[in-house]
């Protein structure tokens, strides 16, 4: 490891959410770490949002084997997790049990972190996007599970009083929001590869049904790839400018965000790690 290279302060770190493919994401992270590549400001959505926590807290491999060693057992997903509790993925396990007492979360060294850290959630009455700044260990895993709950699987999570879902149902890539941070450049860890765009889900009449409360949040999950989207076009904009340098993986055909086969999600972890560390010196000197 190179202590040397610091903080980088010239860009932000936007990590985009995926499920399991954000294995590939873990990678790229500790690829960072190992160079120390320390970013002054993160911002996450979903799956991005909790790979984050352990960048921050500067603990290599352990978001790698948080969602690799676990992911088999039936307490991190499964319908029975669905069934007993609401939510496919089991919240309690992957955010108290796992730091708690199998794999222990440094609390501490986040809060000596002196950057910021953004998590996007998606306000289910409103139907928009909203950006948690959490500053303290106690504050920290809430929005996180907010942002990773996904939609029709998992139990809205009340902050305030108010109930939230994934962050990626708004702002997938919170392009804008970094631009309102004051980034006119950043660094993106995309989950899906390059020339992907998303297909309409044509599930408005279950959303309706399951969020019948929620119109805006029906509304919002209706377009999301829509302004997916055009969100990837103003990135690819972006890129070709020189405002964003994008880490982004190959192909994995048959590969999904419930992916559970460790083979598979390791190879991911690598490819990530490698992306990275061919991109290293383009992405010391673009963020600082």
């Amino acid at each position: 490891m190179n202590e040397s290279e610091g903080a980088l302060r010239g860009a932000a770190l936007v990590l985009e959410g995926g499920g399991m493919r954000g294995i590939y994401t873990t990678g790229a992270l500790d690829y960072f770490l190992d160079r120390a590549f320390h970013f002054d400001y993160v911002i996450g959505v979903s799956a991005g949002a909790s790979h984050a926590l352990s960048y921050i807290s500067r603990q290599r491999g352990r978001a790698r084997r948080v969602n690799v060693e676990y992911c088999n057992r039936g307490e991190y997903m499964g319908f029975g997790n669905l069934l007993r509790t609401g939510s496919y993925f089991g919240m309690d396990f992957i955010f108290r049990t796992i730091p708690e007492r199998y794999d222990p979360y440094d609390f501490e060294s986040f809060e000596r972190n002196l950057g910021r850290f953004v998590i996007v959630v998606t306000n289910m009455l409103t139907g928009e996007a909203e950006y948690m700044e959490p500053r303290t260990g106690a504050s920290l895993f809430a929005p996180a599970i907010a942002s990773c709950s996904l939609p029709l699987v998992s139990k809205p999570v009340f902050l305030g009083g108010v109930p939230y879902l994934d962050g990626g149902i708004a702002d997938s890539l919170p392009l804008d929001r970094v631009r309102a941070d004051g980034f006119s450049r950043m660094v993106v860890i995309r989950t899906q590869p390059r020339g992907y765009r998303k297909k309409p889900s044509g599930g408005k009449a279950l959303y309706r049904a399951v969020y019948r409360g929620y119109p805006r949040l029906v509304e919002a999950l209706s377009s999301r790839n829509e302004r997916y989207n055009a969100a990837l076009d103003r990135l690819d904009a972006l890129e070709e400018s020189g405002e964003a340098l994008v880490i982004a993986p190959e192909p994995q055909p048959g590969l999904d965000r419930l992916e559970r086969d460790p083979e598979r999600l390791n190879g991911l972890y690598r490819s990530g790690y490698a992306d990275a560390e061919a991109l290293a010196d383009r992405v010391r000197d673009f963020a600082r």
